[in-house]
């Protein structure tokens, strides 16, 4: 049985902690002051929120328990960030702090069933450019889930760019969902029946994303919109045009307006 460190208390800090039989839950906002306990935990998760303020990621919550975490961490500790993250930062932390192993496991949890994803996920990314790292998450994984999962086992930049590219894919997918729905009101087509032949096709697929409802449309969760803004940003400072992912944010804007002139009207 593992023992597993949780710093973060939220949606998916439950959700996290949720899956493990024996945990240590640290955040000290909503009670749980086991900072030290995390000394003997093999991998301690940060599930803390990565708001996006002033046109970039704000880590300033995660580096403030961070600083607080570095002084209890052992050598052969994995650091495990559930966390969103930009395309580069376990990297960066991994050179900036020594003292143990860093790795990107990012979630992939939905907010209205957390749990049961925590349980039973599509797939568990791994990304650490050690293999002690690589091995000691798989080995914690594998305890509880089994072996009949999808593991994807890879380096630290390739996990967060499945994150962040998982994030807007399903953002875009949203936003075309949105266009064809209004391709349908001017052809005086139901929407429901054109969305349910779509989520037929397997290359397509079903999902929350693909539903439209005049009330509530496009996306403005706690997720998405921020991401899909930090990633915009980051490939353009790569040197891509990011047109589809500029697109996906254009059309977000467009139909939450009118989603507003539901609500007046």
């Amino acid at each position: 049985m593992h023992k597993v460190g949780v710093v973060g208390c939220g949606i998916v800090g439950q959700a996290t902690a949720y899956l493990f039989d024996s945990q240590v839950i640290h955040d000290p906002p909503k009670g749980y002051h086991n900072l030290a306990a995390l000394t003997d935990c093999p991998v301690i998760f940060m599930c803390l929120p990565t708001p996006f303020i002033a046109g970039r990621n704000d880590l300033g919550v995660f580096y403030s328990a961070l600083e607080d975490l570095i002084p209890q961490l052992q050598p052969d500790q994995v650091v495990a960030i559930r966390s969103t993250i930009l395309p580069g930062t376990v990297r960066n932390l991994q050179q900036r702090y020594k003292v143990a192993h860093f790795a990107s496991n990012p979630e992939f949890l939905r907010a209205h069933r957390a749990f049961r994803d925590a349980l039973d996920p599509y797939r568990v990314v791994i990304g650490a450019d050690t293999k002690w790292a690589q091995e000691r998450l798989l080995e914690v994984y594998k305890t509880k889930l089994g072996t009949n999962v999808n593991f994807v086992v890879t380096d630290s930049i390739t996990a967060e760019v499945i994150k962040c590219a998982s994030n807007c894919y399903l953002a875009m997918k949203i936003s075309y969902a949105n266009e064809i729905y209004d391709v349908c009101l001017k052809l005086d087509v139901d929407y429901n029946h054109v969305g349910t032949g779509l989520a037929l096709d397997p290359r397509i697929g079903d999902g929350d994303e693909l539903m439209v409802r005049a009330e509530a449309r496009g996306f403005d969760d706690e997720c998405l919109p921020k991401d899909l803004t930090a990633f915009t940003g980051f490939v353009q400072k790569l040197g891509c045009p990011a047109t589809l992912l500029k697109a996906t944010a254009e059309v977000n804007g467009r139909v939450r307006t009118r989603r507003r002139e539901v609500y007046i009207h």
